[in-house]
């Protein structure tokens, strides 16, 4: 096939679409396609967005670049399911056409009201010099029908003490008032979080600055509020943190702060914090109540800048399965929602130290005891694998790519660990689905999510230290 090179800031109009079908049609021959993961027809997907249960099915908008893999001009694509098993593509939701989103539409939430739903996001819009932060709503009914807002952008500018990078509006009600956070570059050079108030999702009014008691970074991008089991939780992904042994080992961290929002104070009680994910390819987590008002979170398969071996394919990044969000030991554990089970019929039980696997798409699940001398279990071949491992006496957990053959975003690191839980014993749950991996201890108290890109996946084994027990339950839908 033919590429066709796009300025940066193209957004696509009906002559492009014969394009990109084509492009689509190239891109479903990757040999890296997953089968249960949301991935791009073509280009770069990024962010989740405007995550929402509404009119009786789940609609997911996501950032998207669809002529190339990279960081191009910002459309919202949309999807819907009723079940989170079989999803319907729809028409590009946002695209930016008008002039105060002439460099995108860029990341935001959704809210139900009236039996609408409002989707918030950031106008992109750059000068020669900086990029004036502007903040606007598009509306959609029950139909599918989606306009913007007359009266776009509901903010216009920034505070005085903010830098023009603000982005990111995540709307929420509490009481009977609605509320705006939003991500943002101090002149200082910090990290902040602004709060917004409105009345009826339209007119928005400045109350400040939140107080956060922890390291904000330079910037903060992508706030999400959501109350689990009677407490609240703000997920940000700050950019610029110190790395850390055992934390902040990507290039940027999404983070989770557990307590109470004082509105009336402007801070956040803080309980406890850690980071959501500490995998290679986690960012801009964003959470939602789903059916019944379930807590949620879907997260982006991505972090910041890579080159990775789909790029010539046409395609790049993804989105993680949806996650349940719940509360243990203040600890909020993200683990895969119950209803992907039905992804996974074909069942079976093992007893071995080798396992050769039917397909590279499939849930495994099994235990590691200190008192096995279980230390580590291998996905791949004998010279061609990744590694996860526990190291019970030293209280770590590790995910180690240096053994496969094609390495990817080296320049950040071939392994990842985190602080392990205490324990002399893990349940260990972990997802596959070709180069798309989600790694999940303890049902979510930790977890890595990170792409993987064997040769010949389609043919591996898993191998354990000794002999282990447990089941693995392929994909067949």
């Amino acid at each position: 096939m033919k590429f066709k090179k796009v300025e940066k800031y193209t957004y696509v109009e009906d002559k492009h679409k014969p394009y990109l079908k084509e492009l689509s049609e190239f891109v479903s021959k990757s040999e890296y396609l997953p089968k249960y993961h949301i991935y791009p027809k073509s280009g770069l997907m990024n962010d989740p967005n405007g995550l929402a249960y509404f009119n009786g099915e789940y609609n997911f908008f996501y950032q998207w670049f669809p002529f190339e893999p990279t960081h191009g001009m910002k459309h919202w694509g949309h999807l819907t399911s009723k079940d989170l098993l079989t999803w319907e593509e729809k028409d590009i939701a946002l695209t930016p056409d008008m002039e105060y989103e002439k460099n995108g539409c860029y990341s935001g939430n959704s809210i139900e009201k009236g039996g609408l739903l409002y989707l918030f996001y950031t106008a992109n819009y750059k000068t020669e010099n900086d990029r004036i932060p502007k903040q606007a709503v598009a509306i959609m009914d029950k139909g599918g029908n989606i306009e913007k807002y007359i009266n776009n952008p509901i903010i216009d500018g920034a505070p005085d003490n903010m830098t023009g990078d603000i982005r990111d509006p995540f709307v929420f009600r509490k009481g009977e008032k609605y509320y705006m956070l939003l991500g943002a570059k101090s002149k200082k050079e910090k990290g902040a979080l602004l709060l917004y108030t409105s009345e009826d999702l339209l007119i928005w009014n400045y109350m400040g600055e939140i107080n956060l008691p922890i390291d904000t970074g330079y910037m903060l991008e992508c706030p999400s509020f959501i109350e689990v089991e009677g407490k609240d939780v703000i997920i940000l992904s700050p950019m610029g943190l110190e790395k850390e042994e055992l934390k902040y080992q990507n290039q940027f961290s999404t983070v989770y702060l557990v307590g109470k929002l004082d509105i009336e104070n402007m801070k956040f009680d803080l309980e406890y914090m850690d980071e959501v994910d500490n995998g290679f390819d986690f960012y801009a987590s964003q959470a939602f109540y789903g059916k019944d008002n379930k807590p949620m979170m879907v997260s982006w398969f991505g972090c910041g800048e890579q080159d990775l071996p789909t790029d010539k394919e046409m395609w790049k990044h993804g989105l993680t399965m949806p996650h349940t969000l719940r509360l243990v030991e203040n600890r909020l554990c993200n683990f895969v929602s119950e209803e992907l089970n039905d992804l996974f019929n074909d069942k079976n039980e093992f007893d071995s130290n080798i396992i050769k696997t039917k397909s590279n798409s499939y849930h495994i699940k099994f235990n590691m005891r200190k008192e096995d001398e279980n230390k580590w279990v291998r996905f791949g071949n004998e010279n061609d694998y990744w590694e996860l491992n526990f190291d019970f006496d030293k209280n770590v957990i590790q995910v180690d790519r240096s053994n496969l053959k094609l390495k990817v975003d080296i320049n950040n690191g071939l392994k990842r660990c985190a602080e392990g839980l205490n324990k002399e014993e893990y349940k260990v749950d972990i997802y596959v689905d070709n180069s798309f991996v989600e790694v999940f201890i303890n049902e979510g108290m930790k977890s890595f999510v990170f792409r993987c890109f064997n040769l010949n996946n389609e043919e591996h084994n898993i191998q354990f230290t000794h002999a282990n027990k447990g089941s693995i339950n392929y994909y067949n839908k």
